[in-house]
């Protein structure tokens, strides 16, 4: 990677809280994993075909890299990417989780913190690659640039206003979630800070702090996907928590993840034994892997 291209992706994601990466991602290495992904419905197509839309595409595939290797590939060869992450945390970025998506989020605004909390705080990146050329027409990424950098909010307050016995926070609240974002957009707007879309091409990768303010466009053009893989990345064996130690920052937590690790090449990734299906339903690793 070119020393100017990699200090200024660096110095864009603390400034402003995102970097683009132009081909970070080699286009035979998209192209090889977009097959596996063909190929991978054809095979399941009866597992699949639940979370598919009327042409089609796939929405929200947790952890699809078990499966396809192609999409741990993907992780690995993203070098450029992985260069400026592992200067963010100091040491190797590993992979945690994935998202795969074959068509635009268009998730509101949002931060990932309530779900992606970490031990230590803000050990964690959110790494977007693109597979398809992303414009307006087909549910681009929007963040808002600075948001990153906007005053603490007081969680443990906010908590004792969300949830009256503070004992059984739970690990998954819509309202505990949706209380978080109307604050943090409550103080975008007191600070003048707007959203902005961002377009890609095939190969480029977004990388967000974890208190970015991001969310997806509208999908407009519905038959033309736009897949992606969102990879959530941390160092090797930090844990990563929810709502229930995201609103108790006190709370005492194991510092060390719980799950294990395997090896890809020269990247770590976490282990885990399912793959999940737009939160609606589950199946094993082993059933699906290809070939």
């Amino acid at each position: 990677m070119d020393k100017a291209v990699f200090v200024d992706a660096y110095d864009q994601l603390m400034e402003h809280g995102y970097a683009v990466i132009p081909n970070a991602l080699d286009i035979a290495c998209c192209q090889r994993a977009l097959a596996s992904i063909e190929a991978f419905k054809r095979k399941h197509q009866a597992m699949v075909a639940p979370n598919a839309d009327e042409f089609g595409h796939l929405y929200r595939v947790v952890n699809l890299h078990l499966a396809l290797d192609s999409l741990a590939d993907a992780f690995v060869e993203s070098h450029a990417a992985l260069a400026v992450a592992d200067r963010y945390f100091g040491r190797s970025a590993a992979l945690y989780t994935t998202l795969y998506y074959e068509r635009g989020s268009e998730q509101s605004l949002h931060r990932d913190t309530p779900y992606f909390c970490t031990k230590p705080s803000d050990h964690y990146l959110g790494m977007w690659l693109a597979l398809d050329d992303v414009d307006e027409g087909n549910g681009p990424l929007r963040v808002v640039p600075g948001s990153h950098q906007l005053p603490p909010i007081d969680v443990e307050a906010l908590a004792r206003e969300l949830f009256p016995n503070q004992e059984s926070i739970p690990k998954i609240s819509d309202k505990g979630f949706a209380g978080y974002q109307a604050e943090v957009q409550r103080l975008s707007d007191a600070h003048g800070l707007s959203a902005r879309e961002v377009h890609v091409r095939r190969g480029d990768v977004i990388l967000w702090h974890p208190s970015m303010f991001h969310g997806g466009m509208p999908h407009l053009t519905k038959n033309r996907p736009r897949r992606s893989l969102v990879m959530h990345i941390t160092p090797m064996g930090v844990p990563v928590y929810q709502l229930d130690v995201f609103f108790q920052p006190s709370k005492p937590v194991p510092d060390r993840a719980s799950w294990r690790y395997y090896r890809h090449r020269d990247r770590k990734i976490a282990k885990f034994d399912q793959i999940d299906f737009g939160h609606q339903y589950v199946m094993p690793v082993r059933r699906l892997r290809w070939p």
